[in-house]
């Protein structure tokens, strides 16, 4: 079985996506229950996007226990749609037959949470999206999950193999690379792919980005007056106007 992880690099620091250690810890706890309870063996990969500097993450991941890793190097943008990131992650993830395909739910920067069921949809892979729980039974190529929906309600689904999850955060505690782990990351090799090599042709965008700003700040206030029964019904009218009850 072969299990393929994207991770990205965010933040001034170039640390990765925090939803993202959740998904590679995800996998690796998908990984531990099929050798050990199932005896079956499991390839874990990782693949990143991003600039020379993103390798640094794969490095990490190695350290936590991932196998192998891919980094398509590309320049870093103010911008990049997440149809372009799902179709350069699509284009490493087709180079083999992976069974199982996880990402974060979102990036902490961008917060789009559309790369992981772009990706599905690229592939053409049945997807579930806010997985807050994971189980592979023993009598099939399937996948057992749940989802997290509103109001604290959860979707069970039963996912024929391969498909794509998009992890949430919070369904597990990753682990702390060990240090034995990180000595031996340096010496593995990671597989780069240059833009070119993978896109003669430009990919693309669906979507651009026309500006971005900070958020104007803004104070105003409404001053309730008249008895204590005269300010409760105004305050009570005045969150019925903005829908708030």
């Amino acid at each position: 079985m072969k299990i393929l992880v994207c991770i990205k690099q965010v933040g001034d620091d170039g640390e990765t996506n925090r939803f993202d250690v959740h998904a590679l810890e995800e996998a690796l706890d998908l990984k531990d229950q099929l050798q050990t309870q199932l005896s079956k063996s499991v390839v874990l990969d990782v693949v990143t996007v991003g600039p020379p500097g993103a390798c640094k993450i794969i490095r990490r991941a190695f350290g936590m226990g991932a196998d192998r890793g891919f980094h398509c190097v590309t320049e870093k943008p103010d911008f990049v749609s997440s149809f372009v990131t799902a179709t350069r992650l699509a284009a490493v993830a087709q180079k083999e037959p992976y069974d199982l395909i996880l990402t974060g739910i979102m990036s902490a920067d961008m917060m789009a949470g559309q790369t992981g069921p772009m990706l599905a949809k690229i592939l053409g892979l049945p997807c579930a999206t806010s997985v807050i729980k994971t189980s592979v039974p023993s009598s099939d190529m399937t996948i057992e999950v749940e989802r997290e929906l509103d109001n604290g309600l959860r979707d069970c689904l039963t996912i024929t193999m391969p498909a794509v999850l998009t992890i949430q955060a919070g369904i597990n505690t990753p682990r702390y690379p060990k240090l034995s782990s990180m000595l031996a990351a340096g010496q593995k090799k990671i597989e780069t792919f240059k833009e070119l090599d993978l896109f003669p042709e430009p990919i693309q965008a669906r979507e651009i980005s026309i500006g971005t700003e900070y958020p104007k700040k803004t104070r105003s206030g409404r001053v309730l007056e008249g008895s204590l029964s005269d300010k409760a019904a105004e305050f009570l009218a005045f969150l019925k106007e903005k829908d708030l009850l």
